[in-house]
């Protein structure tokens, strides 16, 4: 079965928006640079427009994924897997958190506590509740094999392609500290 996945479509399209037009500005601030402005001083901008693009795609991947054996959590630098025989429960106050056996509580960024939040939770339209509610039901229509696993798995760091973006920043840094690109 394929996995549900909860996610803010708020952020989901800001963060869109915010690496297509960091994108856009690499181009437009390199070629619109004056002849007397510093090559080494443009490829650290660059660099720095890059690495802010990475921070703002880590944020915009956070989600929460329904399967068949548990929930994926995934967040801004690592994830959490709680099979359905370590889920307790799922609590909406101050944003999602999911409790697990062992007294362990998983805060899901991606359905952090705002204040937006909480006024749409007063008018009946939160996302974060619904999101509870997808998870609740879920839990409830797991059959009693999916509930044998116990051992939530936690990576603390996971590496994505775009991870690759900081790459540039360090030889952005040398190149320029070694003299190759002028400063």
């Amino acid at each position: 079965m394929k996995p549900r996945v909860l996610r803010r479509p708020s952020i989901r399209y800001a963060t869109l928006t915010a690496c297509c037009a960091g994108c856009v500005a690499l181009p437009v601030f390199w070629f619109s640079s004056r002849s007397y402005d510093s090559p080494g001083d443009l490829l650290m901008v660059c660099s720095v427009l890059l690495a802010l693009c990475w921070l703002v795609f880590r944020i915009g991947r956070a989600r929460v994924e329904i399967h068949d054996g548990g929930l994926l959590l995934v967040g801004t630098l690592g994830r959490d897997w709680i099979p359905w025989g370590a889920y307790l429960m799922v609590d909406t106050e101050g944003g999602l958190t999911v409790r697990a056996r062992g007294e362990r509580s998983y805060a899901v960024a991606a359905f952090g506590g705002s204040l937006i939040e909480e006024m749409l939770a007063a008018r009946g339209r939160s996302g974060t509740v619904r999101a509870a509610e997808a998870i609740r039901a879920a839990s409830r229509d797991m059959s009693a094999e999916a509930r044998r696993d116990r051992e939530v798995v936690s990576r603390r760091w996971e590496v994505i392609p775009a991870d690759l973006l900081l790459l540039q920043v360090v030889v952005a840094l040398a190149l320029t500290l070694s003299g190759t690109v002028p400063g």
